[in-house]
């Protein structure tokens, strides 16, 4: 994804016209799934159910889950152990790190693009010498195919935090489940040197404009201040606004301690890769993991605006719930 830089006078018209195709492409069903909103009716939360063994946990009713609010029992008002769709960022690492691994990477990316299903949708993005994200959110396995094959570009640092917040932002007006997967062998290094966000809105001025591959165009930003940021901003984000995180650790130093973090805060999950394991089959059992998860929506026990922790039990022993650790209970 590079870039190309244009008069400020050509920035203000083909950013309209970039603005009006992004939201022409990235315009696809949404697909069925159960839709909450934290207010004065319904907190949602989202379980992955294990067994002992590790082993996803099908079958359950509503009156097998508590929900805990505060300490307190919340009444569980909806309930859905359909399978859900996906609405992912896959977000790859692409530094100098993983220089040897970068065939390896798109291989197994490939192959998770194989068991999508028709309502999933998915943005591709990169980290590296820049952030890069497709303008596609989308179900269509050829558009996403494309992006993979042509469009991940190796080399540079690790800006993993501003990575992950750029996919946030990048998905931050869907509905349902916002969830950001990440494939990483390191520490974040630090600011990115360009940004190329995806359609949502940014502050920032646009001073360039990059045209990547047939009726594909993406805003392209320099490294900003604003761009550059922490966990901890990463983490309040994540929590304020409902995102989930998963992470995968690529041999060598694998998953920081932060990315663990933020996964399990978040209702995700991490996996750390041995040498020379099956990428691919672990990219599958995390999209097995996020159709499988059961849908809660439960009454909050006080609309305050604090943060309130949460935590869901199973009425039967052995099994355990994963999900996000708490909820900030504003009325909105």
């Amino acid at each position: 994804m590079s870039s190309r830089t244009v008069t400020l006078e050509a920035v203000a018209i083909r950013t309209a016209l970039a603005t009006a195709l992004i939201a022409f492409l990235v315009r696809s069903p949404a697909g069925q799934q159960p839709v909450f909103h934290a207010g004065a009716q319904t907190v949602s939360v989202y379980a992955t159910v294990l067994d002992r063994e590790g082993r996803l946990v099908p079958g359950l009713d509503r009156k097998d889950f508590e929900v805990l609010d505060d300490g307190r029992p919340a009444a569980v008002t909806t309930f859905s152990d359909d399978i859900l769709p996906m609405t992912v960022v896959l977000l790859l690492d692409m530094s100098y790190s993983m220089a040897g691994e970068q065939v390896r990477v798109r291989d197994a990316a490939l192959q998770f693009v194989d068991v999508l299903l028709p309502a999933d949708r998915v943005r591709i993005g990169t980290f590296g010498d820049e952030v890069a994200l497709s303008p596609w959110l989308t179900s269509d396995r050829t558009i996403l195919r494309r992006v993979l094959r042509e469009e991940v570009w190796p080399g540079g640092r690790t800006p993993l935090w501003s990575a992950v917040r750029a996919a946030f932002r990048s998905v931050a007006n869907e509905p349902g489940r916002r969830i950001v997967l990440t494939l990483s062998d390191g520490v974040d290094t630090g600011c990115p040197r360009i940004v190329a966000p995806t359609p949502q809105p940014v502050p920032d001025v646009v001073t360039s404009i990059a045209a990547t591959g047939q009726n594909n165009v993406s805003r392209v930003v320099p490294g900003v201040d604003d761009l550059c940021t922490s966990y901890r901003e990463v983490e309040t984000t994540a929590v304020g606004n409902e995102f989930m995180t998963y992470a995968i650790g690529m041999e060598g130093p694998g998953l920081t301690a932060g990315l663990e973090r933020l996964a399990d805060e978040t209702g995700g999950g991490h996996f750390e890769l041995k040498r020379n394991a099956d990428l691919a089959t672990t990219l599958a059992k995390v999209a097995d993991e996020l159709h499988h998860q059961y849908a809660l929506g439960f009454t909050p026990v006080a609309l305050d605006g604090k943060t309130h922790q949460l935590e869901v039990r199973l009425a039967k022993p052995d099994l355990t719930a994963r999900t996000r650790k708490s909820y900030l209970a504003a009325d909105r």
